[in-house]
Formats: C-alpha cells, sequence, structure tokens
C-alpha cells in the first residue's frame, strides 16, 4: 500500500489562516499516531507563497514548534513544506538538526531552477527531500517529463504532481501517473483536491497506476474544494481491500475533534459552488480576489464573469483579461435589458 502524508496541519491552515494552537497540533498529531499515519505535515517553514505575514503557528512552523512536536511525539515522521524563495540554508540544517523526517520543495514552472537548486541545497543537508509540482494542469506531458527528470537528476527522493485547481479528473490522473511512473526511477506521489469531489476517485486511480504516495486531510480540510479525507480514504481502503494498518475508529475520533473544535458548523466535505467553478474551469485560487474585484466594479455577477473567462488559457490570465471580459458581460447585459 502506498505511503500516506496527512495535510491537515499545513494545507488544512489555508480554512483557519493557519491559526492553529500547539495544543490543537498535539491533538492531530496523536489522534493521527493512534489511527496508523506514519507521515504527518505540520507546516510550511517561514510560510506559504506570501510569506507569514497575518498567519498563524503553522505558516511559521519554526525551532520552538517543530522541537515541542518532536518532545511529545518523537516517533512521528514529521513533515515539512517549504517555497524555495522563503528559505535560507540555515533553515534546512536546523529542519535536519530538529529530526524533521521529509521536506516537500514546491515546484512551479516559472521558478524551476530556483526549486532545482532548493531540492540539491535540501540533499547536502542531508534532508529526505520530495520535489512537490504544484498545479499539474498547466503542463503538458512533455514538460511533466522533462521537468520531474530534472529533479530527479537534482536529488530528489520523491517526485508529487499536485491537482493544486482540483481539475483532473481519473483518466487524466491515470495518463500522469504513467509518464511519470516510466520516466522515473524515483517512488511518485499524488495530491488531490476535492473541487469536483473526484479527491478519492482520482487518489484510486492514481494507485491503480502505481503512484507510491499519496496526499489527505482530516475531513478533507484544506485549499480551495479540499482535499481527500483521511478518514474516507482510510474507510474506503479497510471497504475494498480489507485493513491497511489503520484504526478506523481512532481515526473517526480525529476527524470528529477537527469537525468539532476547528470547522465548527462548516460542512468541509462539500465543496462550496466557487470551488466547483474554479475546478471546472481549471483556475488557480490566485483569479478569486481579482474576479470577485472586477465583479464589483463593473457590477456583474462573479459567476457569469468566472464563467466568462473560458476563452482564456487558466494559466495566462490576467487582470486586463479580467476586467476586458467583465466590461463586455457588462455591456451585453445593458444591451439585452433595452431588447
Amino acid at each position: 500500500m502506498a505511503q500516506l502524508i496527512d495535510v491537515t496541519l499545513r494545507d488544512g491552515g489555508y480554512v483557519n489562516g493557519f491559526d492553529f494552537s500547539l495544543e490543537t497540533a498535539k491533538h492531530i498529531v496523536s489522534g493521527l499516531q493512534k489511527a496508523g499515519v506514519d507521515w504527518i505535515e505540520i507546516g510550511y517553514r517561514n510560510g506559504p507563497a506570501k510569506g507569514t505575514a497575518g498567519l498563524g503557528m503553522t505558516a511559521a512552523t519554526d525551532d520552538d514548534y517543530i522541537s515541542a512536536l518532536r518532545e511529545f511525539a518523537p516517533l512521528a515522521r514529521l513533515v515539512v513544506m517549504l517555497h524555495p524563495h522563503n528559505i535560507q540554508g540555515e533553515d534546512l540544517q536546523s529542519l535536519k538538526q530538529l529530526g524533521v523526517s521529509l521536506v516537500r520543495v514546491c515546484i512551479r514552472q516559472d521558478r524551476l531552477k530556483e526549486g532545482l537548486d532548493t531540492i540539491r541545497e535540501c540533499k547536502r543537508a542531508g534532508l529526505f527531500t520530495s520535489a512537490n509540482f504544484v498545479r499539474i494542469t498547466y503542463f503538458t506531458s512533455r514538460e511533466i517529463k522533462q521537468m520531474t527528470r530534472r529533479a530527479e537528476a537534482a536529488g530528489a527522493d520523491i517526485v508529487y504532481f499536485a491537482d493544486s485547481n482540483g481539475h483532473l479528473v481519473p483518466e487524466q490522473v491515470k495518463s500522469i501517473a504513467t509518464v511519470l511512473k516510466s520516466a522515473l526511477t524515483i517512488p511518485v506521489g499524488f495530491h488531490a483536491h476535492n473541487n469536483l469531489s473526484l479527491g478519492l476517485a482520482n487518489t484510486m486511480a492514481a494507485l491503480e497506476s502505481g503512484v507510491d504516495w499519496i496526499d489527505s486531510s482530516l475531513r478533507g480540510m484544506g485549499r480551495s474544494g479540499g482535499n481527500l479525507a483521511t478518514e474516507v480514504y482510510a474507510a474506503y481502503i479497510e471497504r475494498c481491500f480489507g485493513t491497511a494498518g489503520f484504526k478506523l475508529v481512532e481515526m473517526m475520533d480525529a476527524a470528529e475533534f477537527v469537525q468539532d473544535e476547528i470547522l465548527v458548523s462548516e460542512q468541509y466535505m462539500t465543496p462550496m459552488t466557487r470551488d466547483i467553478l474554479f475546478g471546472l474551469m481549471n483556475f488557480s485560487t490566485d483569479l478569486k480576489q481579482p474576479i470577485m474585484d472586477a465583479s464589483l466594479e463593473h457590477n456583474v455577477y462573479w459567476k457569469q464573469l468566472a464563467y466568462g473567462l473560458g476563452n482564456y488559457p487558466p494559466n495566462l490570465i490576467t487582470s486586463e483579461d479580467i476586467a476586458f471580459t467583465a466590461s463586455q458581460i457588462r455591456k451585453n447585459n445593458l444591451e439585452l435589458q433595452h431588447l
């Protein structure tokens, strides 16, 4: 069975501003350990892409936080994600000294060299390292093959592909996984998002294609439409294949803790309509605010605006494109009112 990384404390931070208390983090780590989850991602080092401003503890993942979790759960395999532009050499040395079991380097196509250089630095520091390619739906098969081979050559121990926009369907997952498994000699991982409620289906397609690592989070807590839910994955595996080393009662307890103490009344397993539409259109969440701003400025319905942007390549949409499309929708709406 594939290795499982729970990402509640990292990807789940996009839901609550990374505002987990230390006691909450300990409770989640303890619950996951009891449930049989070996790899636990505890946050970003020095922030997600835009840094730590205004964000909570797991956006920074500083030495004190890591030390506290390591002391609390000495057998847990702690995982930390990082963006290359936020990291200095001393950060990598600290992560190694503090006993972090795996670091995951976010790799973007427009910052590929920076990402590959960071992988090399991680390996020089003696760190077990994953190259995590985000927004995989913006790459061609040829680009995927070329970039991931370069990551392997740079020393990556694992290559992950992330459906960051929640746009993939199972056949596409199989196609990408097959390309990677044939192109690489190192393990391959898959990170699903649930915008179209395909997190489990896509993950199973990845596993059927030989993927070695997968991600999930308690209650599916995560960015945009959320992730594959850890407890759903564990229950499905037991339903179809028998036990895989997970303890379902303890897993459900951990999921209920997240639901009751962090999400409260939100039914996070059901993606919001915005997440569904963004998944359909292959839009990054970076487009959310520009679309909402243009919707207000031009007095057009944001859903109509988002759908109207479908003629543009999703990874190349500019603020000018959004403003122009909004103005055209506004003009058409006014003309229809006068018919």
